[in-house]
């Protein structure tokens, strides 16, 4: 069990879920009529902000002695790597404003980066975590499209999916011993909340589409 869990804490790395989130929303929206090469280019830039550069980040850290575990499970350990990871979200929403992207799509991002801005603040004082934040983040999307009538196909069954997959998320590092229950769902809930409140405050002051 703990091989596999280990496993799904590889593909679902809180560097990686964001990336999904957004490639989720290029082809369940109506940006899904842009044109796929663009749709591309906009993924692959959006993946080097929220997950390449932290990673590269991440390693360097590691290589310089700065921390001892590239997976961050030591709690003092994720202040740096959090404020790089802040910096680069920063970037990334800054980037899907210069290109005119929708406001709410924006606010994905802008909530990302509040949700480690809270996660780091939690950590100074108590473990939170950064995996389920993430899951609890994509649900939020999710929900977003799905609630705001955003979506050009029946959102239900990828819903329902997420959720399972943040249960199996959730169950990997109770089993791997890494968070406490508590820990887990505070981690939900910081993503979730983050990620879909700036999204709805954003899509007031933006076009919808």
């Amino acid at each position: 069990m703990k091989k596999i869990s280990k496993i799904l804490s590889a593909i679902f790395s809180p560097l990686i879920v964001p990336c999904y989130g957004i490639a989720m929303s290029l082809c369940v929206t109506p940006l899904f009529v842009i044109p796929f090469k663009t749709r591309a280019m906009v993924l692959g830039m959006c993946a080097i902000f929220l997950f390449l550069l932290p990673a590269l980040s991440v390693m360097g850290l590691y290589r310089m002695g700065i921390i001892k575990d590239v997976g961050l499970n030591n709690r003092d350990e994720r202040t740096v790597p959090y404020l790089v990871t802040m910096a680069c979200y920063g970037v990334c929403a800054y980037y899907l404003y210069r290109i005119n992207a929708p406001f709410w799509l924006v606010g994905f991002i802008v909530g990302g980066l509040l949700t480690i801005f809270v996660n780091l603040l939690v950590n100074l004082r108590w473990k939170i975590s950064g995996h389920m934040a993430t899951m609890g983040g994509w649900l939020g999307v999710t929900f977003f499209i799905a609630l705001n009538h955003l979506a050009v196909i029946n959102m239900m069954w990828i819903v329902i999916v997420i959720v399972i997959l943040a249960g199996l998320v959730g169950t990997a590092r109770l089993i791997l011993e890494r968070h406490t229950p508590m820990q887990l769902l505070a981690g939900t809930a910081n993503g979730f909340l983050s990620i879909y409140l700036c999204a709805w405050l954003l899509s007031m002051i933006g076009n919808p589409i």
